[in-house]
C-alpha cells in the first residue's frame, strides 16, 4: 500500500487503518532495504555511493525527513541511514541551509 494511495481514501477509519499498516509494515521494509544498498554501495563510508555526498543523499533526507518528524525515533532501527542523515546535516551548505529555510507543514 502506497502513502499517496492512503491519504486519498475518504474513510476516516480506512485510511487511519491503511496508513498504520504503511508505517508498520511497508516503510520499514523499504528502510530496511535502503539500508542494505547504502551499506553496500556506501564503500564503508556514510553516504550511498561513494565516500561523498551525492544527490541519493540529498533525495532520501529530504524524503525522511517528513518521516522523522511524524515519529522522531523511525531510524533507530537502521543506524546506517540515522548516520547518513547525520552526515548530510552536518555538510556546511546543507546545514546552513536547514538552519535558514523556510518551514513549511510538508
Amino acid at each position: 500500500m502506497a502513502y499517496k494511495t492512503s491519504r486519498s481514501v475518504v474513510d476516516p477509519d480506512k485510511r487511519e487503518a491503511l496508513t498504520e499498516e504503511f508505517y508498520s509494515e511497508e516503510l520499514p521494509k523499504h528502510l530496511q532495504n535502503l539500508d542494505t544498498l547504502g551499506k553496500l554501495y556506501g564503500n564503508g563510508g556514510h553516504f550511498f555511493v561513494g565516500n561523498q555526498l551525492t544527490w541519493a543523499d540529498l533525495l532520501f533526507h529530504s524524503i525522511i525527513e517528513t518521516f522523522v518528524r511524524m515519529k522522531a525515533d523511525y531510524l533507530d532501527n537502521f543506524p546506517w541511514l540515522k548516520q547518513n542523515r547525520a552526515e548530510v546535516e552536518n555538510q556546511p551548505k546543507t546545514a546552513e541551509y536547514l538552519k535558514n529555510r523556510p518551514r513549511t507543514q510538508w
